[in-house]
C-alpha cells in the first residue's frame, strides 16, 4: 500500500500578499496497534500471540522507563529514541537549573531498516 498525500495551499507568512503555493501533505492511512504487531509476529513464528504481546509490552515499558531516566535507547537497526527539550535562556551558567526547562519531548531517529523501507515506498495522491 502506498503512502498517500493530500494537496494543501499555504500562504507565506513573510509575504502575506503573495498568492498561496500548493504542497503535498502526507496523511496517515490507518493504524497498526501493539496487538496487530503481536498477531503478525505469531503468524511468522512458533510463539503465541499472548507470549509475543507480553514481550512487546515489557520491552516498550522498559524503553519508556529508560528514556525517562535520560538514556539513549538503541533498538537495533530499527530506531533510536531519547529525551530532548527546550529551556529558557539565562544570563549566567549559575542561573540555569531544572526550572529553566520549559518542555520535554521525545527524539525519534529512524534506523537503517526504516530508512531503507521509506526509500522503497510508493507514494500516491489520495483519491
Amino acid at each position: 500500500m502506498p503512502i498517500t498525500f493530500n494537496v494543501v495551499s499555504r500562504k507565506n507568512p513573510q509575504a502575506p500578499n503573495d498568492p498561496p503555493k500548493f504542497y503535498a501533505d502526507i496523511v496517515g492511512n490507518g493504524q497498526t496497534t501493539l496487538d496487530d504487531l503481536a498477531r503478525y509476529a505469531s503468524t511468522v513464528s512458533t510463539v503465541s500471540k499472548a507470549d509475543i504481546l507480553a514481550v512487546l509490552e515489557s520491552t516498550f515499558s522498559k524503553i519508556a522507563q529508560d528514556v525517562a531516566d535520560g538514556r539513549i535507547v538503541y533498538v537495533g537497526e530499527y530506531f533510536t529514541v531519547q529525551a530532548g527539550g527546550s529551556s529558557e535562556g539565562r544570563d549566567t551558567a549559575e542561573q540555569v537549573n531544572a526550572s529553566s526547562i520549559t518542555s520535554l519531548k521525545t527524539i525519534f531517529r529512524p534506523g537503517k531498516m526504516i530508512k531503507d523501507a521509506l526509500k522503497l515506498a510508493a507514494v500516491q495522491k489520495k483519491a
